[in-house]
């Protein structure tokens, strides 16, 4: 192996490595926003949830069996 296959090799392997890590850092980030949301708190960037389609906590209440059935 040459000089030059031995540099194009390290860099193809550095630039497949950095993006690997790239997409972890958003699905971990995207996973924690998910998380702060169904609780109520902002994400991390600070933005506050508009919607969030989850219930609050005051609205958490016993759900009865006939209500599941309908």
């Amino acid at each position: 192996m040459g000089f030059w296959t031995a540099i194009a090799v390290i860099a193809i392997v550095a630039i497949v490595t950095e993006s690997v890590i790239r997409i972890i850092k958003i699905g971990t980030r995207h996973s924690e926003n998910i998380e702060r949301i169904k609780h109520g708190y902002p994400t991390k960037d600070g933005a506050e949830p508009q919607f969030t389609g989850f219930p609050e906590a005051s609205e958490h209440r016993p759900v009865e069996y006939s209500e599941r059935l309908q």
